[in-house]
């Protein structure tokens, strides 16, 4: 009989498992060919690519001089040189990245089996004098061949030499376990509209914008925690168990409002939601934005794809059609 039960329980959690395609994924430490000086012929041909590709943005009229010369600068530019040894040893040459990504990618390929996988490179490209306005594509740049991560920006939330304009709370996401998050969101907003502010769009179309790629997200990382894919702390996800309903009451006269100044607050990069005092989660749009989707999705069979393919001026449809209220 106890023999029968846990065949039982093996048999379920067998029938259970995810059933992922078979990928093959590998991850090249440009950083480290190039701190070596490019030593092999496949080293330079592999740096190449990828400069042309990510660097130069595929353009292939850059000539090689160009190139050469920007390699030679990199590599004699004594600060950048103890950039990438900084970055080498918070991430050494056996850190395990596929062992890190490999799920996301083989989910990434059950989406969309005839695209090809990106080639996945990391890399250091520095700090701009507006870290800011350029962190996110430094951070992580999906190109035409390739994608790079810019493992300057995942050091640890504390490193000194960030750019200054940079407030905590978003350091807060500059650490090794985001990387998967933002891999991910480079892969689902190349599947996206862009969400054009001359199209003058509503504070709900930035909600469900947003709200699609945080269901992406948890679709694409179960096994992370939802304060990592939402930025926010665990005293943030209890401040919404006693207040989600009060501010999604308080926010619900703004969701048709066209005026960005009027509803940043809800939907901008703020340590909080400042109508809400300084315990508020930020990004409150976002959040109610996720549970309509996810809702929506969950109840008309929705898959991935055709939330991502859909055009912003049905985004106010679906969350009216999902019914959500916290």
């Amino acid at each position: 009989m106890a023999l029968t039960a846990v065949c039982g329980v093996v048999l379920t959690a067998c029938q259970a498992e995810e059933k992922l395609p078979p990928i093959s994924l590998s991850v090249w430490r440009a950083e480290i060919a190039l701190r070596k000086g490019l030593p092999t012929q496949e080293d330079s041909l592999r740096m190449r690519a990828f400069f042309y590709d990510c660097v130069y943005e595929g353009d292939t009229s850059v000539p090689d001089s160009i190139y050469v010369e920007d390699l030679r600068t990199l590599i004699q530019d004594s600060l950048f040189r103890w950039l990438i040894d900084t970055v080498v040893r918070r991430y050494p040459p056996t850190y395990d990245f596929v062992g890190k990504l490999q799920k996301l990618f083989q989910r990434w390929k059950a989406l969309y089996p005839q695209d090809s996988l990106p080639r996945l490179v990391t890399f250091v490209t520095g700090y701009g004098p507006i870290g800011a306005l350029t962190m996110e594509s430094d951070m992580c740049q999906l190109c035409e061949k390739h994608l790079m991560l810019g493992l300057h920006y995942f050091i640890s939330d504390s490193f000194g030499f960030y750019p200054p304009d940079l407030p905590y709370f978003i350091r807060r996401r500059l650490t090794e376990p985001h990387i998967p998050v933002f891999v991910a969101l480079r892969l689902i907003r190349s599947k996206m509209p862009k969400l054009s502010p001359r199209l003058l769009p509503k504070m709900i179309d930035y909600m469900v914008w947003h709200g699609i790629q945080l269901y992406a997200l948890e679709k694409l990382l179960p096994e992370l925690p939802d304060t990592l894919r939402l930025f926010y702390t665990q005293a943030h996800l209890e401040w919404l168990k006693e207040n989600a309903r009060y501010a999604y009451k308080e926010m619900l006269p703004y969701f048709q409002e066209t005026q960005y100044s009027k509803y940043q607050p809800f939907i901008g990069e703020e340590p909080f939601t400042k109508p809400f005092g300084q315990d508020s989660p930020p990004r409150l749009g976002w959040y109610f934005g996720w549970q309509a989707v996810r809702r929506y999705a969950e109840k008309e069979k929705v898959p991935l794809q055709t939330l991502f393919a859909l055009p912003p001026d049905r985004y106010g449809d679906l969350f009216v059609k999902s019914g959500y209220k916290p």
